[in-house]
């Protein structure tokens, strides 16, 4: 089953660094800290990435989990982690891979 296809859950717990590694396998250009994880998302102009943080928005309203974002003209710097349990859970893999999905439904 592709991450992008979970849903996320409540009461995740942080992942093991191992864990947090063997996942990130799965996503291209994110970065992996011990309490983000984060990518930055290139757009053409502000409209596509205004159209692209209203996408990530409705998503993780969806499934009740909510990046921070950091908006600028082209560019948007996605940051998942789960603040109850205090670092990266899968809950943060699951809608980064589902953001990623978004760029590729926009570009295709």
């Amino acid at each position: 089953m592709s991450l992008s296809t979970e849903n996320c859950i409540d009461g995740a717990v942080k992942l093991s660094e191992v864990e947090a590694e063997m996942l990130s396998t799965d996503l291209q250009d994110w970065i992996v800290t011990d309490a983000y994880l984060e990518r930055t998302f290139r757009f053409k102009n502000f409209h596509e990435t205004m159209g692209f943080v209203n996408a990530v928005a409705w998503m993780s309203n969806q499934q009740n989990h909510h990046p921070d974002l950091d908006v600028s003209y082209s560019r948007c710097r996605v940051r998942w982690s789960t603040h109850s349990a205090n670092g990266i859970t899968r809950n943060d893999f699951i809608c980064a891979a589902r953001s990623d999905a978004l760029t590729l439904k926009a570009n295709s």
